[in-house]
């Protein structure tokens, strides 16, 4: 039977929650060179692309046939923070209650935990598939997304079929992903003594003024799984002290954004509204992009997708998602406007807290709703 039992997939994923897989740092080596070992020891092709000091990808594959269904995910995690106030030791991946505590348990090592036992099964039943299932690990998702770029210079998402990104969505398909597009507008204004503000131009006034015109301006667009776009204003700083009036001021804009985001739209109006400011006011402003990420989105009808909407219709869990986080996927889909899911193990609410656990059961019957469905759809008949 083609099954994945327990015993085949938590074992790993505590050994891969013990690696300290930081970012930053972002020390990812030691961590892909175990997963390459345990796949090398069965015979499966594995090959690393160490792409920066101590960081890594590792690309596994299983199968042939000249397209492939990767499945992708990223070993690096955000720090644990202070170690004494959690209840286990984050780096020990510890089973407690059915649930497995540590770093990374939910993002998102429990999904790469599954993506190694579903190559490890397919290669002891010997499964004969028409098409490659090729694993992708990634480093440097949670600061920058390296990992996914470096990966773009080979030929992992050649012919991709369908892109399967394992980060946590409690077992719900998620289909779409909203962009992220980060900003810093700078405010230049004139010093002067606080007693005789009259004299001077004040760069926080005048930044508030820029803030509210940009906030009514920039659009909230809807979209029918990621609810609407959203803009922040994450952080404001200027001036130097109670008595003088300030003469720079900066603020970031954090926007989130739907599919039918263009980002050149939004550039335009920052530019006009900036070009006005500059033209009327004594105070003078700039802007610089900081960070971009594309929104995607897939097509919901998809042989994969409606295969584990089936099997997962049996489990009660019917509701077609979007994720408001950043995947890699915003970094491999772009190039060939491949077709994806981000579907996984592991709670919302468990990404990147203190305490942080995946349940084992989750990890176990995720293994297996991909594994049934990959045979399912491709073992040669």
């Amino acid at each position: 039977m083609n099954e994945i039992k327990e015993i085949e997939v938590i074992p790993i994923l505590q050994k891969l929650i013990q690696f300290k897989t930081v970012n930053p740092p972002g020390k990812t080596i030691d961590a892909i060179n175990y997963v390459k070992k345990i796949l090398s020891k069965k015979g499966i092709l594995c090959e690393i692309q160490e792409y920066s000091e101590d960081r890594a990808n590792l690309f596994a594959e299983y199968g042939s046939g000249e397209e492939s269904i990767v499945l992708c995910g990223h070993i690096d995690v955000v720090p644990a923070g202070d170690k004494k106030k959690w209840a286990f030791d984050p780096f020990e991946g510890i089973e407690h209650n059915g649930r497995i505590y540590g770093r990374g348990a939910t993002d998102m090592k429990g999904a790469i935990a599954s993506y190694i036992a579903i190559l490890l099964k397919l290669k002891e039943k010997n499964v004969k598939l028409t098409k490659k299932i090729k694993l992708l690990i990634t480093s440097d998702e949670e600061v920058g997304m390296g990992g996914a770029k470096a990966a773009l210079n080979t030929d992992i998402m050649e012919s991709t079929h369908f892109l399967i990104i394992g980060e946590p969505t409690e077992l719900k398909l998620s289909i779409a992903q909203k962009g992220v597009y980060w900003a810093k507008i700078k405010v230049f204004g004139k010093s002067a003594h606080g007693s005789t503000p009259e004299l001077g131009v004040n760069a926080i006034e005048k930044a508030a003024e820029l803030i509210a015109k940009i906030k009514t301006t920039i659009p909230s667009t809807k979209h029918p799984l990621l609810n609407h776009s959203t803009l922040n204003i994450g952080k404001i700083s200027g001036g130097t002290s109670f008595n003088v009036v300030p003469e720079y001021c900066e603020f970031t804009l954090d926007y989130r954004v739907v599919p039918s985001v263009n980002y050149n739209e939004i550039r335009e109006k920052i530019n006009r509204i900036l070009k006005l400011f500059n033209s009327k006011e004594d105070a003078q402003a700039k802007f610089e992009e900081v960070h971009i990420i594309p929104p995607i989105e897939s097509n919901s009808e998809i042989a994969f997708l409606g295969k584990l909407k089936e099997k997962l219709k049996k489990k009660g869990i019917l509701e077609i998602v979007g994720v408001t986080y950043g995947t890699d996927g915003a970094v491999l889909v772009p190039p060939n406007n491949t077709d994806f899911v981000i579907f996984g193990p592991g709670r919302l609410d468990q990404l990147h807290v203190t305490d942080e656990y995946t349940l084992k059961d989750e990890v176990v019957t995720y293994s297996n709703l991909l594994l049934e469905t990959i045979i399912e759809l491709f073992e040669e008949e």
